[in-house]
């Protein structure tokens, strides 16, 4: 029994995302944590047999042990020549007063990069953990003259023709292929993972993060495989495609998935080169879907994020290219342009780009059949745009930036307006990284920028906050529990002098629009594109719609609760702005309006503040 309870136990183990937070429940699974076994099997599950020595080296010696290692080889975790050879590359700590000296001498400073990296990969590890790995090495490999000292990516790089151009290549990789055949198969050649990209943020360490990656050296300090030793091993793919069969041969099933945007990419690429000979004919759908079917059938796949980057990186040539791709891909996948599309636009607004241009967008939209409203709905809702907070929990969150680049939010207010859905949505999502912003500023009010966050993006949601305030978009009921936690008045003074002043008909006291005084640069919008779903929003038609409405009487309840309640208490989580603001209004709303909005509802009765 005690020993089905420790299978058990290690099979549950396995699927746990976080071992870590398993290991503290009680005292049996933290010892099913330190389970060799139960490591090998989570390991394993998570990483694949062909990338789990490199996972459990960079996871460190609080990880790998030798009991360990031999539970993950007694799984046939696979362990190549080249495994071995980086291996030594980098076990060892260098010696860091030679190498300030050398890059003094040779005028270079890494420091700013390798202060945001890890240590180097297998760089820490115990001398008995690194004489484990290389002894099983040479057990498993069988090769007592094993070239431990060579690198097998970089002979690799030689017998596929990385060197010459993609016109010489063919021949030289097939005059080399009974050695890259032997490279593989015998030598168990696989190149390490690809690096994981970062999730994106607007904070200074994510910029220092990808900074720091851009910067490649070989062999790189993290372990992963750097783009130009990946680049030369889809380019061979492409050649030969036959060669992903020799790696699934050896057990390296992952091939497809670590290498699918890569060569995907990379045979549109080279249908359509960047710079075409003069000889060059344009494919038609039948040579597209020959080319691609012939990677997909040993194990590609044209994936939705495949295809958007294909389009993004055909930008500047969609009004050429992009009919015959969309109708290529459409064919491929057997699916409606409108649904390829609809699934492409989530990527297209991914927010670590600088979109600058809304050419691709655009594109994208054109093919939507149905009411683009409702792609735009599926895309925000993946970026999760919109308020996620409460007004607790927003004090207290480190980082709030906004969901999708201003410059999208901006693209939306202008072609569907101010009256639009998606658009109230969008506006959620910068009103609360608004709010953050300001919350900061009353925390640390010797700061002109919240710490984590860069200046760019500061700039960005402060403006966009104006841009769209400026659009005269209706403020909603559920903005105030927010707003009135701002100080700035700047975030208050468009719901007070604006918003609710057109609601109830009051004279506007602003000058429009609200001055912008921040560093904004919004690229151009082809305000003819899409017209039809813009609806025009004015005072007129807000004044229109309010008086036979029911936000006029609602607006009016919520504030008549709040200035009986909160306001009257002195509420702390009311600022003095906010409620100098708020007072200054309710004056401003007549009897004659109150027994308007009152004859309007037999619910409404206007309250009097209680006397003594």
């Amino acid at each position: 029994m005690q020993s089905l309870n420790s299978e058990l136990r290690i099979e549950i183990f396995k699927f746990t995302s976080i071992p870590y937070s398993l290991s503290l429940i009680n005292r049996e699974w933290c010892t099913t944590s330190q389970d060799p076994d139960a490591r090998a099997e989570w390991s394993i599950y998570k990483y694949g047999k062909s990338h789990v020595l490199f996972h459990a080296v960079r996871l460190g010696n609080g990880f790998i042990t030798e009991k360990v290692i031999e539970a993950l080889l007694k799984r046939n975790a696979i362990i190549s020549r080249y495994f071995l050879q980086r291996l030594l590359m980098h076990f060892g700590t260098h010696d860091e007063l030679l190498k300030r000296e050398r890059n003094l001498h040779n005028q270079i400073d890494f420091s700013a990069f390798h202060a945001f990296q890890p240590p180097p990969w297998a760089s820490n590890l115990s001398l008995t953990v690194f004489t484990k790995l290389l002894t099983e090495g040479y057990k498993v490999l069988d090769d007592n003259e094993l070239a431990t000292k060579g690198n097998d990516m970089e002979l690799f790089h030689f017998l596929s023709a990385g060197p010459l151009v993609i016109n010489y290549a063919p021949q030289k990789l097939f005059q080399n292929l009974g050695e890259i055949k032997d490279l593989i198969l015998n030598k168990r050649f696989i190149p390490f993972p690809p690096r994981p990209k970062p999730i994106y943020e607007d904070s200074i360490d994510y910029i220092q993060l990808m900074q720091a990656n851009s910067h490649e050296e070989y062999p790189s300090r993290d372990g992963y495989e750097n783009y130009q030793q990946l680049s030369d091993v889809s380019r061979a793919i492409l050649i030969h495609p036959d060669l992903v069969n020799m790696w699934k041969k050896i057990g390296y099933y992952e091939i497809c998935s670590d290498f699918n945007e890569l060569v995907i990419q990379g045979a549109i690429s080279n249908l359509f080169p960047r710079e075409p000979p003069t000889d060059w004919e344009c494919p038609d759908t039948d040579i597209i879907i020959k080319r691609l079917d012939q990677l997909i059938n040993v194990g590609f796949k044209l994936t939705d994020i495949i295809i958007e980057e294909i389009l993004f990186s055909f930008e500047h040539r969609l009004n050429d290219v992009g009919d015959l791709l969309m109708n290529s891909f459409q064919k491929i996948r057997e699916e409606s342009i409108s649904i390829i599309a609809s699934s492409c636009l989530i990527q297209t607004i991914k927010p670590e780009r600088y979109h600058r241009k809304f050419d691709l967008l655009e594109f994208l939209i054109k093919y939507i059949d149905d009411q683009p409203e409702k792609a735009w709905e599926k895309a925000l809702k993946h970026y999760n745009v919109g308020f996620k907070y409460d007004i607790d929990t927003i004090k207290s969150v480190e980082m709030r930036s906004l969901s999708v680049h201003s410059n999208i939010y901006y693209w939306i207010l202008q072609i569907y307006g101010s009256n639009s859905e998606i658009t109230h949505k969008c506006f959620e999502d910068i009103i609360e990284s608004r709010i953050w912003i300001d919350l900061q500023l009353q925390e640390y009010s010797g700061m002109d920028v919240p710490e984590q966050l860069t200046s760019q993006a500061f700039n960005s949601i402060c403006s966009i906050y104006l841009e769209f305030c400026n659009q005269k978009i209706p403020f909603k009921g559920n903005y105030l529990p927010y707003l009135r936690l701002a100080s700035n008045e700047e975030i208050i003074k468009p719901l007070f002098e604006l918003s609710l002043p057109i609601i109830f008909g009051l004279k506007l006291k602003y000058d429009s629009p609200f001055d912008i005084n921040y560093e904004y640069d919004r690229p151009n919008v082809n305000k003819s594109f899409n017209q039809n779903n813009k609806r025009k929003f004015n005072e007129t038609e807000m004044n229109n719609d309010q008086q036979n409405g029911n936000e006029k009487k609602e607006w009016f309840t919520l504030l008549e609760e709040m200035y009986y309640g909160p306001i009257h208490a002195n509420n702390s989580d009311i600022t003095r702005n906010f409620k100098k603001k708020f007072e200054e209004f309710w004056e401003r709303i007549t009897p004659s309006q109150v027994s308007v909005v009152a004859e309007q509802s037999t619910d409404i009765t206007p309250k009097k503040p209680k006397t003594k």
